[in-house]
């Protein structure tokens, strides 16, 4: 049996009847010199000899895998999703491809992440840190274009695309506190964690004044003991109270089964959050919902990257934000 081989560049070359120069800058979308005769004979070539183009050579002429790396929290989230549908949509126009990344929640296993980003041929890092910019420089050796997407960084070198979090939270709360509502449970991941979660959190203290918090894990809780938690601080009081989810995930867990059981009846008691889907304000209509639209958070995260790739940073602003809408 005969053994098949592959063609390379030379073969393409020769069967265009062209220098192997002209197949390269063809290969890389170098065509301002070149006729269109010539295109389409390299481009006949090419499919005549199923020629694969070998990336590592590539990589070493162009000192570019068109690669981007994207560090997500937590691929449950629909939100990571949704922030990569975003981010390939834009990225892919210009030539790059993302690969996605999951933290998990966890700043070491993110680290780590950050690490294996650093040994490899990415050009680039969109991250949604737990980490700080010092942390994140420290690992990061290699010279790179890093954008911050989602969480707000205090003293961050490089471009974040982010929510108005505080602004939200703080206009959604006051919106209840003026129908009467006095007691507001937070329904949230460890708040120490993250800035998006804390700036949050803190756009409810601006406009409650009394505020309960209960934590849940995102690497293991007890349903059951969270939702006694919520059910406990509900019934405490006779005050009229809101459960504010400061992320989709919580209010989809936990929401359904107090408004099934009687707690949410959206007169003395309610819920509002931070929701990334269309599912959440369909648990109870009635329901008044933050909406933020991760795809678009990518995409604009995206848009910036773009502009530090093809050497045009002097475009993005050092903070672009992406309004959440109450409603």
């Amino acid at each position: 049996m005969e053994k098949r081989t592959s063609a390379n560049i030379k073969d393409v070359a020769a069967l265009a009847n062209v220098s192997t120069a002209t197949v390269s800058r063809y290969l890389n979308g170098n065509l301002a010199r070149m006729s269109t005769a010539t295109a389409e004979r390299v481009k006949d070539a090419i499919e005549k000899l199923k020629y694969v183009p070998n990336s590592a050579a590539r990589q070493m002429i162009t000192k570019s895998s068109q690669l981007v790396a994207l560090i997500v929290a937590n691929t449950d989230d629909y939100f990571s999703t949704e922030l990569f549908k975003g981010i390939s949509s834009i990225l892919e126009t210009s030539g790059y491809v993302a690969t996605m990344f999951d933290s998990d929640s966890d700043i070491h296993r993110e680290q780590s992440l950050l690490a294996t980003v650093n040994r490899h041929t990415f050009d680039a890092l969109i991250v949604q840190p737990f980490s700080s910019p010092a942390e994140i420089t420290d690992i990061m050796r290699r010279d790179i274009p890093i954008v911050i997407v989602d969480r707000e960084t205090p003293g961050s070198p490089w471009p974040q695309v982010v929510t108005n979090n505080f602004e939200a939270a703080r206009e959604a709360t006051t919106y209840f506190v003026d129908q009467g509502y006095t007691h507001f449970i937070v329904l949230t991941s460890e708040l120490d964690a993250a800035t998006n979660r804390r700036e949050r959190y803190r756009g409810i203290l601006a406009a409650a004044s009394h505020v309960d918090v209960v934590e849940v894990s995102e690497s293991s809780y007890n349903h059951k003991a969270v939702h006694q938690q919520l059910t406990t601080l509900l019934t405490a009081s006779n005050e009229r109270t809101v459960i504010f989810a400061l992320k989709e995930r919580w209010l989809l867990e936990f929401v359904p089964n107090l408004v099934l059981q009687g707690y949410l009846d959206n007169t003395r008691a309610t819920a509002t959050g931070f929701a990334d889907t269309s599912t959440a304000r369909r648990l109870e209509p009635r329901m008044k919902l933050i909406s933020q639209d991760p795809f678009l958070l990518g995409a604009s995260a995206a848009e910036v990257m773009v502009n530090e790739l093809t050497g045009h940073p002097e475009r993005n602003r050092p903070v672009v934000i992406v309004p959440a809408k109450f409603g």
